[in-house]
């Protein structure tokens, strides 16, 4: 029966033949509980001493702040002399001993126009009050946070504490009243008033703040820095944060955070500066952002008590030793398969989740083993599932990508970070009439063959495919991970998938496919990169004026071309080889852009592109033909009088009479003897154009060639054809 017996009723047996020393479990209760009760009071007092100490402060900053302000209203109605204005700087000073120093500092040439700094300054010193005249090529005060601040904000503030060295020359906070002056009916800003006050004043009263016999008070700035301290070492040299870093305390980084964020509370924590267990409570001070914090040591707090709770420790010492003496007895029944369970458990933690455990013993340690070993099989069917989502999941975006939103905590977090990253933006010319005949079987193994490569030399240089539209890729390349290397990724990435199109068109020659000609861009910049969407739909994502950018490079691109902007390009010049450059004009870019066409790329990977210039051959007579101007795949207008003049496979050189842009997308109708057009169409790219009374010359890039069309060309090309034909 004992044998068989349930680990509840074994426990329940201990327990009854040690109901005499139930009085253990009745003194740690009444020990939780009086210290419950002391913490309870003594919080109380705490708190009621900091917000009391914080309210004399906060009064203290109140009518300081209302000195400057005052005075920067008053100043916006009166025009002041130095002989007027310092003198009463004086006076306001000597009325407020809080303060330690008060400045006027204007606009260079503001306060007269033959002034290009003004900015008297009156502080105390041992032998009273003294001015300082600031401004110099040493001390350009309005670079300084106590003047940018307000000025940029538009609202008075206090500044972070500072050493002033050429102003007051000690540890100081700031705070900055912006004054403006009326010109023309409009308010134009002057300049700031200021009030200091000395980390000195702030000790004081901070030092007087005492409780038991090593309790004591800090101050924090609105970045966590110690203003004040009792160890001198940590003011203005630590901040809690760093304090925290360096013993590696989570829960001080956490309280630091709430201190900053203006909370209050409080909180049990190891004191950063003695490291005993102390209490603090914590509340902030509203006009600067700062917080204060009183802490308590727990040893003083508790040491009465402690001292009550030993001696009835004593009593119970003796029925404690025969109860540990019951529970060895009995924990040897359960110690033993536990420790088997933990062996097993080791073999789980390094990956073997094939192993079990004998499922005997109590009843309890049974159920337990043969949950455990339930355990080891869902995990190995949790690991075949996990890796199918993450196998699957991978198809649609890359490996860095799965893991980030998957192992992260808040992977999948709504929201994106600022961050300079390489974007890449490739389009085929011409997709769209290419396969506008085609069936739509025909066209998804045309499109799959393309975007198979390209995606392939994507992921193989890290680069996180944004979006696939269509015959159109928008890729970047630094993040979701870091890479200090992107903008060279991103540019041997596009000349890789350029050199990859020979591969391509060769196979869809192959199957009757036509020939596939891409243009791509590089662009590097600032964006925003995360989690783009809603809670329903989510996409890891890029957006910012940096997009719009390549997309409207990626539209100057011709067939076989890689340009990238001047920002990638200081970032790679030394590893690259220019074909060429030009400026072009962008609709929402105010000066002209120059865009460089890329021909190799050196250094860890090696990518030579061939040539695209090929030999014009002048035709024996002019071929006449017409061009309809293509904006935004609309036909704006048609000019008739054309004449082609010079030809290849992929260029043509072409008279016309009437109105043509460099840049323009147009579509070519080569005319037939008889005036009428041909069959087949040519879309193409003016790239460059030549202008003369009336008359002009362009040069033309062929971006889709239909079958008919490419079957006319290579007639006149070989010199067959003539209108006698």
């Amino acid at each position: 029966m004992w044998k068989n017996a349930s680990l509840a009723a074994k426990l329940i047996v201990v327990i009854v033949s040690a109901t005499a020393l139930i009085f253990v479990g009745v003194l740690m209760y009444d020990y939780q509980t009086s210290k419950k009760t002391v913490l309870s009071e003594m919080g109380d007092n705490v708190k009621n001493l900091t917000l009391k100490t914080v309210y004399q402060i906060e009064a203290t900053l109140n009518s300081i702040e209302k000195v400057p302000e005052c005075l920067a209203n008053y100043l916006e109605c009166e025009c002041q002399q130095p002989e007027t204005l310092e003198p009463f700087l004086k006076a306001l000073l000597a009325q407020n001993p809080a303060i330690y120093g008060m400045a006027a500092a204007f606009e260079p040439y503001s306060f007269q126009p033959q002034r290009y700094y003004y900015c008297p300054y009156i502080h105390r010193s041992d032998s009273g009050l003294v001015i300082t005249h600031l401004g110099s090529e040493n001390y350009r005060y309005w670079l300084w946070d106590w003047y940018t601040l307000p000025k940029e904000l538009g609202r008075a503030m206090w500044s972070e504490p500072y050493y002033d060295e050429g102003g007051g020359n000690i540890i100081m906070t700031t705070y900055s009243a912006p004054m403006y002056r009326t010109v023309n009916n409009h308010k134009k800003f002057g300049g700031v008033i200021t009030a200091d006050i000395s980390l000195f004043w702030l000790e004081e009263i901070i030092a007087r703040v005492k409780i038991l016999q090593s309790g004591y008070a800090f101050l924090l700035s609105r970045n966590g820095d110690f203003i004040t301290h009792p160890q001198e070492r940590l003011i203005m040299r630590e901040s809690i944060f760093s304090v925290a870093e360096a013993r590696g305390d989570a829960q001080l980084r956490e309280l630091g955070r709430k201190m900053v964020q203006g909370s209050e509370g409080y909180a049990r924590i190891t004191d950063f500066a003695s490291g005993k267990r102390s209490v603090l409570y914590y509340a902030p001070l509203p006009s600067n952002g700062w917080s204060l914090g009183i802490i308590l040591p727990e040893d003083e707090l508790f040491a009465g008590l402690r001292q009550m709770s030993l001696k009835l420790a004593l009593i119970g010492f003796g029925g404690l030793v025969l109860l540990i003496l019951l529970i060895i007895i009995t924990s040897r029944t359960i110690t033993r398969p536990l420790r088997t369970l933990a062996t097993t458990t080791e073999a789980i933690g390094q990956g073997d989740f094939a192993v079990t455990v004998a499922e005997t013993g109590p009843r309890e340690i049974l159920h337990l083993a043969q949950a455990f070993n339930r355990l080891g099989r869902q995990l190995i069917e949790y690991i075949e599932k996990r890796d199918f989502i993450r196998d699957t999941f991978g198809r649609y975006v890359t490996q860095e990508v799965v893991s980030k939103l998957m192992e992260s905590r808040n992977g999948l977090e709504l929201g994106g970070e600022d961050r300079e990253l390489t974007i890449l933006m490739s389009d085929l010319r011409g997709f769209t009439a290419l396969t506008a005949e085609m069936s739509p079987r025909r066209i998804v193994i045309f499109l799959n063959r393309y975007l198979a490569k390209m995606i392939e030399i994507l992921m193989d240089h890290r680069g996180v495919i944004d979006e696939i539209i269509g015959d159109g890729i928008l890729a970047f390349f630094g993040a979701p991970q870091p890479m200090e290397d992107h903008p060279f990724q991103a540019v041997a990435c596009a000349l890789q998938m350029q050199a990859a199109m020979a591969e391509i068109n060769a196979l869809n020659e192959a199957e009757g496919f036509p020939r596939l000609e891409m243009g791509i861009a590089v662009n590097t910049g600032d964006v925003v990169v995360g989690n783009i969407g809603s809670e329903r739909r989510t996409k890891y994502s890029i957006v910012g004026a940096q997009v719009n950018f390549t997309a409207r490079m990626e539209s100057y691109t011709v067939g076989g071309q890689v340009l990238i902007s001047p920002s990638t390009l200081a970032r790679v010049k030394d590893q690259v080889e220019v074909r060429k450059s030009f400026q072009v004009e962008m609709k929402g870019v105010p000066k002209p852009v120059t865009l460089y066409d890329i021909r190799a790329v050196h250094g860890p990977i090696e990518v030579v592109l061939p040539d695209l210039a090929e030999d014009l051959k002048p035709l024996p007579q002019p071929q006449p033909a017409r061009l309809h101007r293509i904006k935004d795949k609309i036909i704006t207008d048609t000019i008739d009088r054309v004449w082609i003049t010079d030809l290849s496979n992929q260029e043509a050189v072409a008279t016309f009479s009437g109105v043509l842009k460099e840049w323009d997308d147009v579509r070519l109708h080569l005319l037939d003897e008889t005036g009428g057009e041909s069959a087949g169409k040519i879309f193409a790219k003016v790239i460059v154009l030549k202008l003369s009374q009336g008359q002009g010359e362009a040069k033309i890039r062929f971006t889709s060639v239909s079958p008919e069309a490419q079957t006319f060309l290579e007639k006149l090309l070989k010199k067959d054809f003539s209108p006698h034909n």
